[in-house]
């Protein structure tokens, strides 16, 4: 999709992915207004040994860099069940949603989005095949991985302060740099946790509404 013969984003971006994953190629639906990315991803070890091969799409929006693409696997080669965070139809949870979400509202780059979630995701899936474990954390399901970003990404000591720092969020009410930050831990806002409230913001309400809503009847 190119207006007056200029290159879209996408289409710019899509020089590096193709250098570095030489076997996807992309077209645009024009049904679903979607960038679509297709092809073969080829998993090596750290030391460049082959593992495996995977056939894949990548949906793109045409929100492009602003946005969370969707990875389908194809090739059926992951049991299609939530403990391999895979759903039936192929569509592969790579990350936390609130981690992606995150990522999105800075913009990405497809081509590192593809090296550093899209392919880590999938080699972790063929170590777990193999050892029937992943080679490092995951994480929880449902709610339970949404208090786990929390506490683990942005850093939140505790649930309550979970519950705390969203409701904040959520008023959008102005709160001070040199303020005490609503964590407890003394430091003033610019300190702490500052940089992950303005993050949670990003989000949107309805998002940070609906974490938080799920997080207190987890605790109920």
């Amino acid at each position: 999709m190119t207006l007056n013969n200029r290159k879209s984003v996408f289409e710019k971006d899509f020089e590096s992915v193709k250098e570095r994953f030489p076997k996807l190629s992309y077209g645009w639906n024009k049904k679903s207004n979607l960038w679509v990315v297709s092809g073969e991803l080829d998993i090596c070890d750290s030391i460049g040994v082959y593992w495996n091969t995977f056939n894949i799409a990548i949906l793109v929006s045409r929100g492009y860099p602003f946005c969370v693409p969707v990875v389908i696997e194809r090739s059926e080669i992951i049991p299609r069940h939530i403990d391999w965070h895979v759903s039936p139809q192929g569509l592969c949870c790579l990350d936390a949603e609130q981690s992606l979400l995150a990522l999105s509202k800075k913009g990405i780059n497809l081509s590192d989005f593809i090296a550093e979630k899209i392919y880590p995701f999938f080699a972790n899936q063929l170590h777990k095949l193999e050892s029937e474990k992943y080679a490092g954390q995951e994480y929880a399901h449902h709610t339970a991985g949404v208090i786990q970003y929390y506490l683990e990404d942005l850093k939140i000591p505790s649930v309550e302060k979970i519950i705390v720092i969203l409701e904040i969020s959520l008023a959008n009410k102005g709160l001070g740099r040199n303020e005490k930050c609503p964590c407890a831990s003394g430091k003033k806002l610019k300190h702490c946790h500052l940089q992950e409230i303005q993050s949670i913001r990003s989000f949107g309400s309805q998002k940070i509404l609906s974490d938080l809503e799920s997080i207190k009847l987890h605790l109920n």
